[in-house]
């Protein structure tokens, strides 16, 4: 209001007014007007809120950038992104099994993905630290992803199935698996699930050690909170964004309604960076992979288009990507 009074329009609860005496900017394309029986000038109509801001000579605000964040100014200079949409995800990942903490077994799972639409989806249960979940031993590992590489088979064509692991990151930034189990996965999402009451500069060190790892290709829930429940723990968020952008790894947007962690303030300044965010549901039953829309709403909060988003990818891309970013760790 403060700044198109100074171009010459009013806007109250009674519309959106332009002063006759100076001739305010412009009326705006396919805005009507007419003569005001209020007395602020002529009022111009306009008819959704697409046209309210082209009025104004700005593009439109999607609703959830309306957070005095720049948004007017990015309006105004034509740079708002073109945000991402749920129609724009390809694959999930973070999925559970009940080979650890998961309700539904394998196969169901990826049936339910596959009838959702998706092309991949990355089976991620608990490492062999995770006694809280079951996590799995080396040997249990090799079993499931013996069972993957038959699923596989099974369901060529119609959906493919990524191997990975949501491994715990130990006190001291290292993975709870050696390199020669971590090589037989496709992907392998880093977490902290203990030993939450660290400094914030040992937990920062603690989570870019597992950054630096060749074999992390992204890091889980980066604060783990649990909203309404747990605050995060206490982590240096742009130092590990430094990090991450630095080795070319990607930070999990976890879709869960109780997480919703990276939180959005962060995911531009991560996108500024160039990392990747992926959407990823942290489903531990079938219904679970429906979080994702969660995820989508958070991501467009945080200002993120399709490109910044690993899993609008197709699933050929994603390999290639995957594969990419491990080899580029391990040239360091």
């Amino acid at each position: 209001r403060t700044m198109e009074k100074k171009r010459g329009y009013k806007i109250n609860e009674y519309g959106i007014f332009m002063d006759e005496a100076d001739g305010g900017g412009s009326s705006g394309e396919g805005a009507g007007s007419n003569k005001s029986e209020t007395g602020h000038g002529k009022k111009i109509k306009v008819k959704d809120e697409t046209e309210f801001y082209k009025t104004f000579g700005m593009q439109y605000i999607p609703p959830e950038l309306r957070e005095g964040a720049g948004e007017i100014e990015a309006a105004l200079s034509g740079s708002i992104p073109e945000l991402v949409e749920e129609a724009d995800i390809q694959g999930v990942f973070h999925i559970h099994t009940s080979y650890t903490d998961g309700k539904r077994g394998i196969e169901e799972m990826i049936e339910y993905c596959a009838g959702a639409g998706f092309k991949y989806a990355g089976i991620s249960d608990h490492s062999v630290s995770a006694h809280y979940a079951n996590g799995l031993s080396v040997s249990e590992l090799e079993s499931q992803l013996d069972y993957i590489d038959r699923l596989n088979e099974k369901y060529k064509g119609k959906i493919k199935i990524f191997k990975g692991i949501e491994s715990d990151i130990l006190p001291d930034g290292s993975l709870d698996y050696d390199e020669k189990t971590l090589s037989m996965l496709d992907f392998v999402i880093a977490s902290v699930h203990s030993n939450f009451n660290m400094t914030e500069a040992a937990m920062t060190d603690r989570i870019m050690n597992a950054v630096k790892n060749p074999y992390t290709t992204m890091i889980g829930h980066l604060t783990g909170r649990l909203l309404l429940e747990r605050k995060g723990y206490d982590v240096d968020v742009p130092r590990v964004l430094d990090c991450a952008s630095r080795y070319k790894t990607i930070i999990e947007l976890n879709a869960n309604p109780k997480r919703l962690d990276i939180d959005w303030r962060y995911i531009r300044q991560a996108v500024s960076k160039n990392i990747l965010i992926s959407i990823n549901p942290d489903a531990h039953h079938a219904s679970g992979i429906d979080f994702t829309r969660y995820g989508v709403n958070i991501a467009r909060k945080g200002w993120a288009a399709k490109r910044d988003i690993l899993n609008t990818r197709s699933a050929a891309e994603v390999a290639r990507m995957l594969k990419n970013m491990r080899d580029y760790k391990k040239g360091l």
